[in-house]
């Protein structure tokens, strides 16, 4: 019986099946329970539906890729990683923690716009005008897209909740 040597990428897809499968294991244990006014929530959806389908879909999509990979090997040595991924993947990761944890504090639109400037940066772009155009567009649109299409509640500061409400009537 020969081994079989995982590569980098498969390692890679591997952890991120498991790590989407047990998310959706216990994904009751994740996602906060809706707001509830009078005995009734004030969401139409339920809070885990769109974490449910993110999920479900990384875990098919990495395990159909991992099987594609071991299906058809390109037969091409692996290369090492660059010292300089690394440390993107590991800046990626800090700033995706950094995100979350200031998601309730400062509300989504201020953490919102830090997360993507920065991102944009660590991506490799350098046009101010574009990482500012994104940084500033972007959150405000996603809000109002989450909280009055999909009736998904955001934190936000209520500041920003108030110019929302003065700006759109409601």
């Amino acid at each position: 019986m020969g081994t079989h040597k995982l590569t980098t990428e498969q390692r890679i897809l591997l952890a991120l099946f498991v790590f989407a499968a047990l998310s959706v294991v216990f994904i009751g244990k994740m996602v906060g329970k809706p707001k509830l006014l009078f005995g009734q929530s004030l969401t139409s959806i339920d809070p885990n539906l769109f974490p449910l389908i993110i999920l479900c879909g990384l875990a098919a999509l990495s395990a159909a890729f991992f099987i594609w990979v071991k299906r058809n090997p390109d037969g091409i040595e692996e290369e090492k990683m660059p010292t300089i991924a690394l440390v993107r993947g590991a800046a990626l990761f800090g700033l995706m923690t950094v995100y979350a944890l200031l998601m309730e504090p400062v509300g989504f639109w201020i953490s919102s716009c830090f997360a993507l400037s920065t991102v944009s940066w660590l991506a490799g772009n350098r046009s101010i005008a574009q990482i500012m155009g994104l940084a500033v567009l972007a959150p405000p649109l996603l809000y109002l897209a989450a909280t009055r299409l999909l009736a998904v509640s955001l934190p936000e500061l209520s500041a920003i909740e108030f110019f929302y409400a003065r700006i759109l009537g409601g």
